[in-house]
């Protein structure tokens, strides 16, 4: 007689699903741990905000004292911003415009052909999100070819972002001397362009895009960057902004792309193989390249006071953001090897709650 293979089946089935009902109920409580920590962190972020205008004023007048010949940074540099956050936008909403229609045509043969209302608004999403992704992809790789045109001779810029320098190169001069960097030409107009390009993706994620699962950790993070640029700039402290903007700047390409792929009937190994550049990428430049700035702030600015000490608290919160995002994509890497497919859960998790739609 033959075995009774569908019920074994069956008991498999059933503790796959036993095991999938405990794994989410961790993952709910690990989701909601974190959006109370994120909350806090954003609290202790407009306090550090509120004590680093305080104290920037005489951190500047202190430095303006001690060598009057050198070309600071000035409040009046910000006016630029106003004109470029509006060319920015505008360049979004026209860009995203065109890109809708090049997406319709690109994007997964389901997602192209709705078979009833429900699946065509989520078809609409998924255009909205592919050609915001490819605008964001765009944006990463110019911004990092003009940072690295600007930066790749500087003696600060690190040899594990294909520099010349190290990083220790920037305080190896002491209080206050470190402070008096070389700046080449365009750099004060790459950190302004920077800062109108997350000021503008910050109003759209006010008030134009809709809401995501992962909305706080997005706010966090942007005024998170955008206090730091501000700041730093301010603080003559761009020397470590503008290393960190670019690791960021690159790492962002490889998400945006990995988001177009999923999107795409292109073949899974490429989607599973730009997902395996991504969690690497991830790891190097977030977690490693940003620690080691990190640790050489901390370790070499040894003039710590209150300004230093709340822009470094402000970089420790964003690694803390890096971290949880690692082990997201370490997860999602560890799905794909176990046979679950490499998916965009970020933008599709709230219409399958609602029962629209699943992205098999």
């Amino acid at each position: 007689m033959k075995e009774k293979k569908p019920a074994k089946k069956k008991n498999n089935n059933n503790n796959n699903n036993n095991i999938s009902k405990e794994y989410k109920s961790l993952k709910d409580k690990y989701d909601s741990l974190l959006n109370k920590l994120f909350i806090c962190c954003l609290i202790l972020t407009a306090v550090g905000i509120f004590y680093l205008s305080k104290g920037v004023g005489e951190f500047r007048k202190t430095l303006l004292s001690l060598k009057q010949d050198y070309e600071f940074s000035k409040f009046e540099d910000f006016k630029i911003c106003t004109i470029l956050i509006s060319l920015i936008s505008i360049f979004k909403y026209c860009a995203q415009k065109f890109l809708v229609i090049f997406c319709s045509k690109i994007m997964k043969k389901k997602f192209r052909e709705p078979k009833n209302e429900d699946e065509r608004k989520f078809s609409e999403q998924i255009k909205k999100k592919l050609s915001m992704h490819c605008y964001k992809c765009f944006m990463y790789l110019f911004l990092s070819v003009f940072g690295y045109y600007i930066l790749k001779d500087i003696t600060f810029f690190p040899k594990s972002l294909l520099g010349h320098g190290r990083l220790q190169n920037m305080f190896i001069n002491g209080y206050p001397q470190s402070f008096f960097f070389y700046k080449p030409p365009l750099f004060d107009f790459y950190y302004m362009f920077c800062l109108s390009y997350f000021t503008s993706d910050l109003i759209w994620l006010l008030f134009i895009n809709e809401r995501q699962t992962d909305f706080v950790d997005m706010l966090l993070h942007h005024s998170c960057t955008i206090s730091l640029i501000i700041f730093s700039h301010l603080t003559h402290y761009s020397n470590v902004g503008s290393i960190i903007l670019i690791l960021h700047m690159e790492s962002d390409i490889f998400v945006h792309l990995t988001r177009i792929f999923l999107r795409t009937d292109v073949m899974e190994i490429i989607k599973d193989i730009s997902g395996l550049i991504l969690v690497f990428n991830f790891i190097y430049m977030r977690i490693y390249v940003l620690g080691e700035i990190i640790y050489v702030l901390y370790t070499y600015v040894t003039w710590k006071g209150t300004v230093d000490w709340f822009l470094l608290i402000l970089l420790v919160m964003i690694y803390i953001l890096h971290i949880n995002w690692t082990i997201v994509l370490i997860q999602k890497m560890f799905g794909m090897f176990s046979g679950i497919k490499l998916t965009d859960n970020s933008v599709i998790k709230n219409d399958i709650n609602n029962n629209k739609i699943k992205d098999n």
